[in-house]
């Protein structure tokens, strides 16, 4: 059995809204120095960094081996953008096997 799956990447959100934070914490500091409509515009400027915009982190995963009376499990991801990998292996055996 194998999936994929493209979610977004945890370190490319993180970069983002640590930028949302701090594009917004200079706009806020131009508060009640600015005319009121410039300072509102500089707000609405600032885009929100959402899940959906980083989604390209590849997710592979395959899970078998039932059979054998031993799960395995491997999963593989890789961020398209920022290279992020993280890959693993874990096999599980089936407790109550009676031969």
């Amino acid at each position: 059995m194998g999936a994929d799956n493209w979610a977004a990447c945890p370190r490319c959100l993180a970069r983002a809204r640590a930028k949302e934070a701090r594009e917004l914490a200079a706009v806020m500091q131009s508060y009640g120095n600015v005319p009121v409509a410039e300072f509102d515009a500089a707000r609405a400027s600032v885009k929100p960094a959402e899940p959906h915009m980083f989604t390209t982190f590849r997710e592979d995963c395959e899970i078998y081996g039932a059979e054998t009376g031993a799960v395995k499990v491997n999963y593989g991801g890789t961020c398209e953008t920022c290279g992020l990998h993280l890959e693993f292996s874990e096999t599980h055996p089936i407790d109550g096997i009676d031969a």
